[in-house]
């Protein structure tokens, strides 16, 4: 009897895109049909979170299956003189293992992890940033994106979004649809699986946007964000610095609606590139073959809370991220799970699709009961994340997130606790409300659960000592 040949895996994957910016989880006005196309052949998640709102640890955290605190990638590369950028390099990572069960494994697009690339993780193709720039510097161009970074977010008139100053067809989104597509017509008669991760560039900030799409949604059209009279009263401090840090504290809302309008257009400008990757994937056949993933590393403020970019702060607007999966024959179509998914599950995840060995230990959790649609009864019931720091300090935090609940432990500054059922946009820290001292016990009592099932060391510091530490002993007691 022939053994049915395992899935292809293509793997879409943007940088700082928000929840709210894709048309299936309820975009009004962005336009995202390359990707609501997926949903709607396939299983969408609701509920799904990144490990930690940074771009290097998370991808690293997809890469191994692990919190930061345990690959030991903290922090973005090179920030605080790269103490930490080594870290990763003993663990072992999804591609190793896809390549060692008899996947072709390919790379396109932004890596932002130590640099040993195809070499030391086991890509059989290999295209990154470095490629891309010596492909377009040799047409003239300058793909130098801090040039960009210079022009729209630094100074005291800093606009914060603007044309792109490379055309639509030679930005990286393009390429890494170009390269894409080149490995695809490769992989055609061929009776060896693939997995094929392509990692966009944007809509990470510089929001420098090719013309049409820095024009295609007007910016009155942007409705006011309902935290974006955001105070900071009974938050910590470190939330205003970072306003005043990237210079976001003079933008007006109309000025937010603006930038805001530009970051849709460049949701539709990558939407188009995956439109041209899904397109050809159909042409060549490969399609019912192929799992397609669509998600992202973490959001973006936007002008939330009055905030820019992502930092020490745990909103939902960073830590809240699409992920979209099309099974063929196997996901039901249109579906949507409301389980509680960590970026952290998206490693286990591929190693169980593709037949590969699983090392021990991980942190996440394979989630393909759930894109089978079967009820898994001991599924948590809630979300975890951290962080430790960005580029201006080293700030620890970590969070736990239930449907009704947010807490965020904070050690040298204000605690956090958020009902996010009656207060979505988290603007009331209750933290300190004798009224809800209940749910505070409750919720640091789930954190701790979290910090001793992931060997976190932060629960040996001596402020857990107290009645959320004695509550969770004694009902693991009991």
């Amino acid at each position: 009897m022939a053994t049915a040949k395992r899935p292809n895996i293509l793997f879409l994957f943007n940088d700082q895109h928000r929840y709210d910016a894709v048309g299936s989880n309820g975009a009004r006005i962005c336009q995202t049909p390359a990707i609501d196309s997926l949903a709607a052949s396939g299983i969408r998640f609701t509920n799904a979170y990144t490990a930690i709102s940074l771009c290097s640890p998370a991808r690293g955290s997809l890469l191994t299956g692990l919190f930061p605190h345990n690959h030991g990638l903290l922090a973005n590369m090179g920030n605080f003189n790269g103490v930490f950028d080594r870290q990763l390099l003993e663990r072992t990572g999804y591609p190793e293992l896809l390549h060692e069960a008899g996947y072709s494994v390919s790379y396109v697009g932004k890596w932002h992890v130590p640099k040993e690339g195809d070499a030391r993780w086991g890509f059989d193709h290999w295209h990154t940033g470095g490629e891309y720039a010596r492909e377009k510097r040799a047409l003239g161009l300058d793909p130098d994106r801090s040039k960009e970074v210079q022009r729209l977010e630094w100074g005291a008139d800093a606009p914060f979004c603007g044309q792109s100053l490379i055309d639509a067809e030679n930005l990286q989104e393009a390429w890494c649809a170009d390269k894409t597509v080149e490995l695809l017509d490769g992989y055609v008669g061929s009776d060896q699986p693939f997995m094929i991760f392509t990692s966009f560039f944007g809509p990470h900030f510089p929001i420098a946007v090719p013309a049409p799409y820095d024009t295609m949604y007007d910016p009155a059209s942007v409705e006011r964000w309902p935290n974006f009279d955001e105070t900071f009263h009974d938050k910590p401090a470190i939330q205003q610095k970072e306003l005043h840090r990237w210079n976001a504290g003079h933008l007006t809302w109309p000025q937010w609606q603006r930038v805001i309008a530009h970051y849709w257009g460049y949701c539709t400008y990558i939407d188009d590139q995956i439109k041209r990757i899904l397109n050809r994937l159909e042409s060549l056949g490969l399609a019912e073959n192929t799992i397609v993933i669509f998600s992202a590393d973490h959001g973006d403020t936007l002008g939330s809370h009055r905030l820019f970019n992502k930092g020490p702060f745990m909103y939902d607007e960073t830590y809240h991220i699409p992920l979209v999966v099309r099974w063929p024959g196997v996901t039901a179509p249109g579906s949507a799970c409301d389980s509680f998914v960590s970026l952290t599950d998206y490693m286990p995840t591929l190693l169980e699709l593709a037949e590969a060995r699983r090392p021990q230990p991980l942190d996440g959790r394979s989630i393909v009961p759930l894109l089978r649609g079967e009820s898994v009864p001991d599924w948590r019931d809630d979300v975890y994340a951290e962080f430790h720091g960005y580029e201006s300090c080293l700030f620890t935090q970590r969070m736990v997130r239930t449907n009704s609940w947010k807490y965020v432990y904070n050690p040298c500054a204000e605690d956090e606790l958020y009902d996010v059922q009656s207060d979505p946009g988290e603007l009331r820290n209750l933290a300190n409300d004798r009224g809800y001292q209940h749910v505070l016990r409750r919720m640091k009592a789930r954190l701790v659960e979290w910090l001793n099932q992931t060997h976190d060391t932060i629960a040996e510091d001596d402020n857990w000592k107290g009645s959320a530490y004695d509550l969770y002993l004694s009902r693991r007691e009991s």
